[in-house]
């Protein structure tokens, strides 16, 4: 296969697993395994088609989701995220190179806080005790469409 139809197919099949994976957060505050992992697993096909399959490269797509794991399973900790989020970050830090995963970090974390803003003002207006449910998911996977897109333009653009 064509590496620029497998960059397309695998960029493809992460938007898919990324809007299921927003869907489920937004129904039922739960990213599942079943997405998250594909798309962790995935990421070598992608490093392989893009050209960065060899040893540094790929220690270094590793390094770089490992930092992402673990700063972002200190909010985990906090409470502050959900164990599906850290994971799907985490997965999608595979993927990308260091400048895209700070992209990707940045752009999610505007729109986690305009999710957090729209999710409270939900609640408040359906009248809803307790703390606000935030689907993070969500904020997550659109920030990761738009690096893949990113990623599309600049592969065929």
């Amino acid at each position: 296969m064509d590496s620029q139809i497998l960059i397309y197919v695998l960029l493809g099949s992460l938007a898919i697993g990324l809007l299921v994976s927003a869907y489920t957060d937004i129904r039922y505050r739960l990213i599942l395994n079943a997405v998250t992992l594909p798309i962790a697993l995935a990421a070598p096909l992608y490093w392989y088609a893009v050209g960065d399959f060899y040893p540094a490269a790929i220690a270094t797509h590793l390094a770089i989701a490992a930092g992402v794991f673990l700063f972002f399973a200190i909010f985990f900790r906090l409470g502050a995220m959900g164990g599906g989020d850290v994971k799907l970050f985490s997965a999608l830090a595979l993927w990308f190179d260091w400048m895209w995963v700070m992209r990707l970090l940045f752009v999610a974390s505007l729109l986690g806080a305009l999710v957090t803003i729209l999710f409270f003002a939900i609640h408040k207006a359906r009248g809803q005790q307790g703390p606000v449910k935030v689907p993070y998911g969500v904020a997550i996977a659109i920030s990761g469409l738009w690096v893949a897109g990113e990623q599309i333009f600049n592969h065929f653009g």
